[in-house]
């Protein structure tokens, strides 16, 4: 957790919770199990202790164990520079071990933090889409509700009644796509989240994704709305739920899982033709510098325009 990154899309991680369990083939070499372990071990930092274990053949996973952690819900808060933050960065906010009552307080720092924008992703969209069924009750329980209603720059909207409706403006949602099971599960869920930008991360990108192929026909209000010259049928922005963003990248590490970079091209292209930001973060490799930043001769650094859920 630092007020810096080295990960492209973002600016800054915030980690108010630690720990977590692989749930899908794109854990298998997850980062923050080797982190989290190297931050026991070598620095003894109390929040990872016994969040990892290290197994017979040498390799490492985590224990269970989620931890969290109070004392950093307040840190976006000291930094006065705006930022792009990703939420937690060794865990998984919507992890079912993370309680409701601290996730409002998460969101609640978030609200209050409003000159940051902060980019929550998770592999547990179901989870996610249940805890915003209550988003009324949670906006209810900001002790500073009236001053962000009077404010109105951090909601999208409010009622005539006084009623907070409405994602937070600053909260970006997303969800880990790294195959097209994980497309077809993930993103229908995504869409039916409130949220003024929802973002995919394909990263590491284990296989082909056709994001036509998924099966939006559960998401309220959508329509098919583009066929361009590569057949796209995709979420309308502006009309309805839409992906606003998508991240594409290979696997980093000794262990790394090789990307056909025709994959990344595909989702490219879909993007292309889908007017949606495309952010392709690198080859992958055993290094991070391994292959570069270049698809077909440029890098892909866009990102998504804010805009109403």
């Amino acid at each position: 957790m630092a007020d810096h990154s080295d990960i492209e899309w973002t600016d800054a991680t915030w980690s108010p919770t630690v720990g977590c369990i692989k749930v899908s083939a794109g854990c298998e070499n997850c980062y923050a199990i080797k982190t989290a372990y190297r931050l026991e071990h070598a620095f003894k930092q109390a929040p990872y202790q016994r969040l990892t274990r290290k197994l017979p053949d040498g390799s490492v996973n985590w224990t269970g164990l989620v931890r969290a952690l109070p004392e950093r819900l307040g840190l976006p808060l000291t930094w006065s520079k705006p930022r792009r933050i990703f939420v937690d960065s060794m865990s998984d906010l919507f992890h079912e071990d993370v309680p409701d009552a601290f996730i409002d307080q998460v969101f609640r720092t978030m609200a209050l933090a409003h000159w940051h924008t902060f980019q929550i992703l998770t592999k547990r969209p179901q989870r996610m889409k249940a805890y915003f069924g209550r988003w009324s009750r949670l906006l209810s329980s900001f002790t500073e509700g009236a001053i962000l209603l009077e404010g109105a720059i951090l909601l999208d909207n409010a009622a005539t009644d006084g009623t907070l409706i409405g994602p937070l403006r600053n909260v970006w949602l997303g969800v880990s796509v790294e195959d097209q099971r994980a497309a077809d599960e993930r993103i229908p869920l995504l869409l039916q989240t409130p949220a003024t930008v929802r973002f995919l991360s394909c990263e590491p990108l284990l296989g082909p994704i056709d994001l036509t192929r998924v099966h939006y026909r559960d998401v309220p209000t959508m329509i098919d709305c583009l066929s361009g010259e590569h057949g796209v049928t995709w979420p309308y922005r502006g009309r309805g739920p839409s992906v606003d963003w998508v991240i594409a990248g290979g696997e980093s590490g000794p262990k790394y899982r090789p990307m056909d970079l025709d994959w990344a091209r595909s989702l490219r292209d879909q993007c292309l033709a889908a007017g949606v930001a495309f952010h392709f973060k690198q080859h992958g490799g055993r290094t991070h510098a391994a292959g570069g930043r270049l698809l077909d001769g440029r890098t892909w650094d866009e990102f998504p325009e804010t805009r109403s859920a």
